[in-house]
C-alpha cells in the first residue's frame, strides 16, 4: 500500500519540459457545457418547448446534455458519420420529449450560435499568452473543421496557436494513435517532446499515452481521484512544466 502511495505521488508530482503543448479545446479550455446550456435555453424559449412538453427548462437540458454526450461518443468511436451525428441529434432528442417540431431548424440554430460563444475556463484567458511565449501550442480537437475556427477565433486566443489539428484533417479521431502521429508530424515533435493537455480519460489522455505522449488530465469535477497528473483547474498545469 505504501508502495503504490509512493509511485502515484511521483506521479502527480512529475514535471516536463516538453517542445510544445497540446491542448484539446472543448471542456479543457473552452466550456462547452456553459456555451450550450445558454443556446439551448435560448432556443428551448423560442420554439415554446417547455410548455409544449411540461418539463423544466432544466430537465429539457439534462435530458439533451445526456443525448449529446451519447451521440458524440458514437462519433467519436467511429459507429456513426458526422452528417448522421448532425442530422439525427436533435430528432433524437425532439422524439425522446415528444415534441414535434422542425428539428432541422432547431440544429441550424444550435449550430450557428453555439460556436460563436465564448466562455472559457477560469484561468485560460490569462494561461494561454503566458504559455505560448515559452511553447509553440497546438489544439488537437475532434470537433468539425468548420466549428472549431470559428469557437477558437471567437475567444480571441487564435494568434496563441500554431494550427488547430482536427480529426478531419488527421483523417482519424482521437484516441487513434494515427491522429496523435499527424499531430507530431506537425509540429515536428517526437512523442516524449511533448505533453497532451485535456479532460477525456480515454480520448485525450489514454490516447496520447499508447501514442507515447505524456499526458495531463484537466478534472475540473473532480470525477477521477485517481488519476495521475491531474489537475482540477487551468492554471495548475503551470505546476507540471518547467
Amino acid at each position: 500500500m505504501l508502495a503504490t502511495k509512493v509511485a502515484y505521488y511521483y506521479l502527480c508530482s512529475m514535471k516536463f519540459n516538453p517542445k510544445a503543448l497540446f491542448f484539446d479545446w472543448d471542456h479543457t479550455l473552452w466550456d462547452h457545457d456553459r456555451n450550450a446550456k445558454e443556446v439551448i435555453f435560448d432556443l428551448l424559449t423560442e420554439f415554446n418547448i417547455p410548455l409544449t412538453v411540461n418539463k423544466s427548462m432544466e430537465d429539457l437540458w439534462s435530458i439533451f446534455h445526456h443525448l449529446n454526450d451519447q451521440i458524440w461518443s458514437e462519433y467519436q468511436l467511429g459507429q456513426i458519420s458526422q452528417q448522421t451525428l448532425r442530422e439525427t441529434r436533435f430528432t433524437r432528442f425532439f422524439q425522446t420529449v415528444n415534441f414535434d417540431g422542425p428539428a432541422k431548424e432547431f440544429s441550424e440554430q444550435f449550430l450557428y450560435r453555439t460556436p460563436r460563444k465564448t466562455h472559457v475556463f477560469d484561468g485560460v484567458h490569462e494561461l494561454i499568452p503566458e504559455l505560448a511565449q515559452r511553447y509553440p501550442l497546438y489544439i488537437l480537437t475532434n470537433g468539425f473543421d468548420d466549428i472549431q475556427h470559428v469557437k477558437v477565433a471567437g475567444t480571441g486566443l487564435s494568434p496563441y496557436f500554431q494550427l488547430i489539428i482536427t480529426s478531419e484533417m488527421a483523417g482519424a479521431k482521437k484516441p487513434d494513435s494515427r491522429f496523435f502521429t499527424y499531430a507530431l508530424d506537425m509540429a515536428s515533435c517526437k512523442a516524449h517532446e511533448v505533453v497532451m493537455i485535456g479532460d477525456h480519460p480515454i480520448f485525450d489522455i489514454q490516447g496520447a499515452e499508447i501514442a507515447g505522449i505524456p499526458a495531463i488530465h484537466v478534472d475540473y469535477q473532480q470525477k477521477f481521484a485517481e488519476s495521475p497528473n491531474r489537475i482540477q483547474a487551468i492554471q495548475e498545469l503551470k505546476n507540471y512544466l518547467i
